[in-house]
């Protein structure tokens, strides 16, 4: 794979670490929804990326404007993975438009929550966050963000560079638009929201979880299509405090 990075912003990011809970809140916002893009095909700007950056510690993860590029803000730092010469290319650049972007302002994040042994599949991970939340009495009646740090057996990613000429949308069509990978072995940090009520806005029909991550060990950025953890190595970070 090509890809185009710059090391100084990924050992940043990658040593942006979440800061302990006390008592804390978050609020969680979007713009754009998925139901948009799909059913009308609608990839207009929603929201400025600069304006979700000026939101203190903010997390955010969705997709740029006319779907040329995957965004993700860890504390309040862009990354937006894109597609450029066939090339993956990686930037900090704030300055562009979000088709659809899902935010919250975190100023603390729990400890470590371990994950289990078992919990190495997509779907354990989204049961085992809901139930992690509940623990921490976090209503899982309304939407929260995640951080995951772990080791990826085997992470499947996309990163959409969707053809303008193309009106038709459909999933399918969205994973095969723009660049595909698979990372194996490999650390991760992994940014997620979690709601069971905004399917066809910010998360898809068959999930609860809209998932973005960066790769600890290479330049390597994207949308989470699918993923097996490494049993036993990986840890929850959840919002301190009550929502």
């Amino acid at each position: 794979m090509k890809y185009h990075f710059s090391l100084f912003l990924l050992a940043v990011l990658w040593n942006c670490q979440p800061r302990p809970a006390s008592e804390a809140s978050f609020e969680v916002g979007w713009d754009g929804a998925l139901k948009t893009i799909m059913r009308e095909g609608n990839l207009s700007g929603q929201v400025a990326v600069e304006e979700i950056l000026k939101k203190k510690h903010v997390y955010a993860l969705g997709a740029m404007e006319g779907l040329k590029g995957e965004l993700l803000v860890w504390d309040g730092r862009p990354l937006i993975a894109m597609v450029r010469d066939s090339s993956l290319q990686l930037s900090q650049d704030g300055n562009g438009n979000a088709a659809l972007a899902v935010y919250a302002s975190v100023p603390r994040w729990s400890g470590a929550i371990p994950i289990p042994y078992n919990v190495r599949s997509y779907e354990a991970l989204e049961n085992f966050i809901r139930d992690a939340a509940r623990k921490e009495k976090i209503d899982v009646g309304k939407p929260f963000p995640f951080l995951v740090e772990a080791t990826a057996n085997k992470l499947d990613y996309h990163i959409i560079d969707w053809p303008e000429e193309d009106t038709v949308h459909t999933h399918e069509k969205h994973l095969q638009a723009g660049m595909r990978g698979t990372l194996g072995a490999a650390p991760v940090k992994i940014l997620g929201f979690y709601s069971a009520h905004h399917h066809g806005v910010f998360t898809h029909h068959s999930t609860n979880m809209h998932l973005h991550f960066m790769s600890m060990e290479a330049p390597i950025a994207g949308h989470v299509d699918s993923l097996i953890l490494e049993g036993g190595k990986g840890g929850l970070f959840l919002p301190g405090g009550e929502q």
